[in-house]
């Protein structure tokens, strides 16, 4: 098996949703989110934290299972090509990016869950891979790529989505993958 790092961070992100919801009336979820999730009101007060703790939980199973797949497809063409540590390293970058940007422009005190702005870094990373390996001299491959930002613009933009959270993880995973393929 040539990505452990994926499997392991969807078995975390699938046993922290099954914490996150084991009362039948899910308020210990609700009480994880409020000590865990992103708010940026608490991190800009130094709750740090919270910036890698939001990454792991999920609000509801179709956001679990949306990221789950997301990630197993990107980790498991990355990792292999760049190691489970500079994965790891990436994945980490582009939550701190995600967070950070979430966290200085967003003035709303309410909550940001997902590995959704990591996931994004991971694409953002991707890309960088497709360019320097020269498969950006398809057209196939160019519109295959923007078809996927096009879409993840569009989920971007819908309510309770963080555009931010995704910007700033794709920035963040653009800038690693810039590190790791082309220098």
């Amino acid at each position: 098996m040539d990505y452990p790092a994926t499997l392991f961070l969807i078995a975390v992100c699938v046993v922290v949703y099954i914490l996150q919801n084991r009362q039948n009336n899910y308020s210990y979820g609700e009480d994880m989110i409020s000590k865990y999730g992103l708010i940026p009101l608490q991190v800009r007060r130094g709750q740090y934290y919270r910036v890698l703790t939001a990454a792991f939980l999920h609000a509801s199973v179709q956001h679990l299972l949306m990221n789950m797949i997301a990630l197993y497809n990107l980790g498991s063409f990355l990792e292999p090509r760049m190691g489970s540590l500079r994965f790891l390293l990436l994945l980490f970058v582009a939550i701190l990016g995600s967070g950070a940007l979430i966290t200085l422009h967003e003035k709303k005190d309410s909550y940001t869950v997902g590995l959704s702005g990591g996931i994004f870094g991971l694409l953002g990373a991707y890309i960088v891979l497709l360019y320097a390996r020269g498969y950006f001299a398809y057209d196939s491959v160019r519109y295959s790529i923007l078809r996927t930002l096009v879409i993840n613009l569009i989920i971007s933009l819908m309510p309770h989505v963080s555009l931010l959270g995704h910007t700033g993880g794709l920035l963040s995973g653009l800038l690693m993958g810039m590190l790791y393929f082309l220098i």
